[in-house]
């Protein structure tokens, strides 16, 4: 079995989407999906499976939106992925909060251009682009910058969701048991 996280994109923000934990948890379950655990309230699962990633995918998804009436892309990764994601990070949080450090997980790796296409639209941040994930440093916040989910999913043609540095090392803890 592997190790694996599902990464929810917009549930429990801003009022919206609201998907309560345990129900969530208990659907995991439902599925079939076991060691179920959650981090936080936006949407980090932790379970084994031993399902093919587009079949897990797929499956959480319509199980979500039938349950909840939520539909929103989830993005997965295994346990070793966020390990290097993690490992890969090319700033240190020294001088910053660790919450201004960001993971932007992608559902697919940014193609070869991906800088280009995202531009520099954000002022004060710094960002790297390491295959399926981009590392953004937002030292006045991520809610001033314009380098968002949406610009992501827009410029790379892909479906992107973001964590900070503490919710990525909890996710990191909670996957190696």
């Amino acid at each position: 079995m592997s190790r694996l996280v599902a990464l929810f994109r917009g549930i429990n923000v801003g009022g919206r989407n609201k998907v309560p934990m345990a129900p969530l948890r208990a659907t995991f379950a439902a599925l079939g999906y076991v060691d179920v655990t959650s981090i936080g309230q936006s949407g980090n699962v932790c379970f084994d499976s031993d399902d093919q990633p587009d079949v897990i995918r797929s499956t959480i998804r319509g199980a979500v939106a039938d349950r909840f009436d939520v539909d929103v892309p989830v993005i997965l990764r295994a346990a070793d992925a966020v390990e290097a994601a993690l490992q890969t990070m090319p700033w240190t949080p020294a001088g910053i909060e660790p919450k201004l450090h960001h993971i932007i997980f992608l559902a697919t790796a940014a193609p070869t251009d991906a800088r280009d296409r995202l531009g520099d639209h954000t002022p004060g941040a710094d960002y790297v682009v390491d295959g399926a994930e981009i590392h953004v440093r937002y030292p006045h916040g991520s809610a001033r910058s314009t380098l968002t989910v949406n610009l992501v999913d827009q410029r790379l043609s892909t479906v992107a969701t973001a964590r900070n540095l503490p919710t990525c090392q909890k996710i990191a803890r909670e996957l190696r048991g």
